[in-house]
């Protein structure tokens, strides 16, 4: 059975987008965000002992891969939006749902041998302490594996969001949370300085680009409008979402090859790989 933590109060205006878009986000940019998610879960092997928890797991790809390399023990899914939590369930049996709010884990000591998120811890509002929490629930020996963007320039997919969130001319109520984090810069003096005050150490920070590849205009817009950073300047409002699009396809059109129709965007982002010492 899934658990479910009281988290009202914390992001709930996030949440309440995502909760909206998560069958879009599964079926549309996440398909194309799965290739990194495997890329987390390959740097993390070897296994050390213990469950997987993967942490804003969305529709579960990360653990889903890992779930393969390891059916020992019951691996955990851990997300605040219920919806996103039991498409990950349903990608992998043999696991538990948990949906709490990532700055608020409800875990014990010790509990993991390996926690994984994929474009998921960025959103942290507070980095610093999530980092203490992580280290907290980790094994002596376990490992941390993750994802961030790069800069603002380094990310073509991010301009468009930008772009779009920008101009929208609707008020709506909460903040969207931008894209870039602290971990934007890959291998920084932060990101040492943070770590070592977790109990971790920087084992691993790997540079890589991924390349968003759509048929046409129409469908770049429809999978980026389906994300909860959307949803959530939408706020329920259908009648507003052909403006939306619409904005987000003129948004596109500088991406567009005018020969084919096809719109292809680069994003730079990094893996990460932190380590719990063994004693």
């Amino acid at each position: 059975m899934t658990k479910k933590q009281d988290t009202e109060g914390t992001g709930s205006g996030m949440r309440r987008g995502w909760e909206q878009a998560a069958a879009r986000y599964r079926e549309g940019l996440g398909l194309h965000l799965g290739e990194i998610g495997k890329k987390v879960s390959s740097m993390v092997l070897p296994l050390p002992p213990g469950p997987v928890l993967d942490l804003a797991c969305g529709p579960g790809t990360v653990l889903e891969a890992l779930s393969r390399a390891q059916d020992r023990f019951v691996n955990v899914g851990c997300d605040f939006s219920f919806r996103m939590v039991r498409f990950a369930r349903q990608s992998v049996s043999k696991s538990r749902g948990v949906v709490a709010d990532q700055d608020a884990l409800p875990f014990s000591s010790g509990s993991f041998g390996v926690v994984v998120s994929s474009m998921g811890t960025i959103f942290s509002r507070a980095p610093e302490k999530q980092l203490q929490e992580i280290g907290r629930i980790l094994t002596p020996g376990g490992k941390f594996g993750f994802s961030a963007w790069g800069k603002p320039e380094e990310t073509a997919l991010g301009e468009v969001s930008r772009t779009v969130l920008r101009t929208w001319p609707h008020p709506y109520e909460g903040q969207v949370p931008p894209l870039e984090s602290p971990y934007s810069g890959g291998r920084s003096a932060w990101l040492e300085e943070v770590t070592a005050s977790a109990g971790l150490v920087v084992k691993k920070v790997h540079p890589d680009r991924i390349v968003f590849r759509f048929p046409d205009v129409e469908t770049a817009a429809r999978a980026l409008v389906g994300t909860g950073r959307f949803s959530l300047v939408l706020e329920g409002r259908e009648e507003l979402e052909e403006e939306l699009l619409d904005r987000t396809r003129q948004a596109f059109f500088p991406h567009r090859d005018p020969r084919t129709g096809q719109v292809q965007l680069e994003n730079r982002y990094y893996l990460f790989v932190l380590e719990k010492p063994s004693s």
